[in-house]
């Protein structure tokens, strides 16, 4: 019988398991939100011309990205901390990616390290997400990390230049480090089969749970002093800065976060390999557009010399597909498998999984094969 059947239902159930604090760090946007009314608006209002008499009964859902072959045109995105959502976190969620055939990007501020979740999910294409780190060599040891745990995908945040104020996180304590007061200690209380069921596990496994991509002996817990000033984003974050990741990694480089057609003309000049449009989920800046409504401009301005992704909002394959015939070669999802994950740990993942790329095959027969 299945957990779920939609989004919504996921997100209610992960209301339900979750502390309020943790939820509304996932769920909740940034200053009044407006950002986030609108993502859902705009993507609603994207209307695709049905055609008729197709003859498709069995739409192909695979799609090429960066030399490898998919089953659909999904990725999971880079999220912090998934390992605070269920005690198998990321990988949980990479392990319901290789089983959907689709890659799995982790995150730099991820609690499982790179290395750990190679070998966790050997048979799943791990790309992996790396802010800048002020101490840049600790950024290059990172990125050597990476490599020798197989990933050939590197996505880089480009769309952080500031912290942004989120008061509903101020209010809670719930932040890096996780700040007790009354209102965490009377939500902690109130879950206590997430207490038991995620956190009491990995402190029995491996202590408080830290960053473990930061390096050793440096690596923020969720209880603990602040971040060595060290390994704090890098300020002023510019182009010569992804001058220098280029030079440092063969791979293949995303920038993720474009949403201006200069800039992603600029990130061909860079070097790069893909962009991800994106508004980060509306959780940066509250005056960004919708992505879905820069992606054709985007496209354009590119020209086909890199590879376009795009983020934001997804809810259901209907929503792949809005992004897809603007020209998104693949979709990345950030709260969905969050959601899906405090439902039912890598289960809830896989399921949900499935029931997107059922959305998004239904999708696809009402187009013509050249428009999918």
């Amino acid at each position: 019988m299945a957990t779920f059947l939609s989004f919504d239902a996921a997100r209610r159930n992960a209301r339900r398991r979750l502390p309020r604090g943790l939820f509304d760090y996932i769920d909740r946007g940034v200053g009044e939100e407006a950002s986030l009314r609108a993502l859902r608006a705009r993507l609603d209002a994207a209307e695709i011309m049905p055609r008729a008499l197709q003859g498709r009964p069995h739409p192909d859902t695979g799609c090429a990205l960066f030399g490898e072959r998919f089953a659909a045109p999904f990725i999971i995105a880079p999220t912090a901390m998934a390992g605070l959502v269920h005690r198998q976190g990321e990988a949980a969620l990479a392990r319901a990616a290789g089983a959907a055939g689709i890659p799995f990007s982790l995150s730099t501020q991820s609690v499982s390290g790179v290395d750990d979740i190679a070998r966790a999910s050997p048979e799943t294409v791990i790309w992996m997400q790396i802010y800048l780190w002020r101490e840049l060599s600790f950024t290059e040891a990172l990125l050597r990390r990476a490599r020798d745990a197989g990933v050939r995908v590197l996505v880089m945040t480009v769309d952080t230049p500031a912290g942004s104020r989120k008061e509903w996180n101020l209010q809670s304590g719930f932040n890096m480090p996780f700040r007790m007061c009354a209102r965490s200690l009377i939500d902690l209380a109130l879950r206590p089969n997430w207490l038991a069921g995620v956190m009491l596990p990995q402190v029995l496994r491996g202590g408080i749970p830290q960053m473990d991509n930061y390096p050793e002996g440096l690596r923020p817990r969720l209880i603990g002093p602040p971040v060595d000033p060290r390994l704090s984003l890098m300020p002023g974050l510019n182009w010569d800065h992804v001058a220098w990741l280029r030079d440092r990694w063969s791979g293949a480089l995303i920038l993720k976060g474009i949403l201006s057609p200069e800039d992603a003309r600029r990130a061909v000049e860079a070097g790069a390999d893909g962009i991800v449009v994106s508004s980060h989920g509306a959780r940066n800046f509250d005056a960004a557009p919708a992505p879905i409504d820069v992606l054709p401009q985007i496209v354009n301005a590119v020209a086909g010399r890199l590879t376009v992704l795009a983020d934001s909002g997804v809810k259901r394959g209907l929503d792949v597909l809005r992004y897809t015939t603007r020209g998104a070669r693949g979709v990345m999802l950030g709260r969905l498998p969050l959601w899906a994950l405090a439902s039912g740990g890598e289960a809830g993942v896989r399921e949900m999984l499935a029931v997107l790329r059922a959305e998004y095959a239904e999708a696809l027969n009402y187009l013509l094969p050249a428009e999918a």
